[in-house]
């Protein structure tokens, strides 16, 4: 099981230290990790490792990145790459192979634009996502995210999914 303060402390030291691996990482963490998401507005999909040898590959934080990118405005943004670890550590605990997300990168144009979107979002900074898993009730990915995610959590239920990022500590429901 995933550690908080390991958790916490690689990311820490993830943000200081470049895309280099996360102290926990270290400690029993999978040495080779995959993600496999569909963009709910486009269709798209990205299913690929995201990391290996100890560093995050580049060119799947960038394609990861385009397809969770502000459709409306076709404007994307290096997403953080810490997000894909947690798009993972859902995979392994929820035994899900693909994850829907409803939201990743937005510009302030866009985020003006969407109702209740706060002024100060993580997603104009690619820091957030809102994401979905299929037969998993959201109050329990929420609660999930809360144990071990220094970040924002939101929960959404009457609109089916999760918001988590990397920003203050917070919770709320939608």
């Amino acid at each position: 099981m995933l550690d908080r303060r390991k958790l916490l402390f690689g990311t820490g030291a993830a943000l200081v230290g470049g895309l280099r691996s996360p102290a926990w990482a270290q400690s029993g963490f999978p040495a080779h990790r995959w993600v496999n998401i569909v963009f709910v507005h486009t269709g798209e999909r990205f299913h690929d490792r995201y990391y290996w040898d100890g560093v995050y590959s580049m060119d799947a934080v960038r394609q990861f990145s385009w397809t969770c990118r502000d459709f409306r405005e076709s404007e994307w943004k290096w997403m953080n790459p810490w997000l894909m670890d947690l798009l993972f550590v859902l995979h392994w605990r929820y035994n899900k192979n693909e994850i829907s997300i409803f939201s990743g990168y937005r510009t302030e144009k866009t985020n003006g634009q969407l109702e209740g979107a706060a002024l100060n979002s993580q997603h104009l900074r690619a820091n957030a996502l809102d994401i979905h898993l299929q037969d998993v009730d959201n109050q329990s990915v929420a609660e999930d995210f809360k144990t071990f995610l220094s970040g924002g959590v939101g929960m959404y239920p009457s609109k089916d999914f999760t918001h988590m990022d990397f920003g203050p500590v917070r919770n709320w429901v939608g």
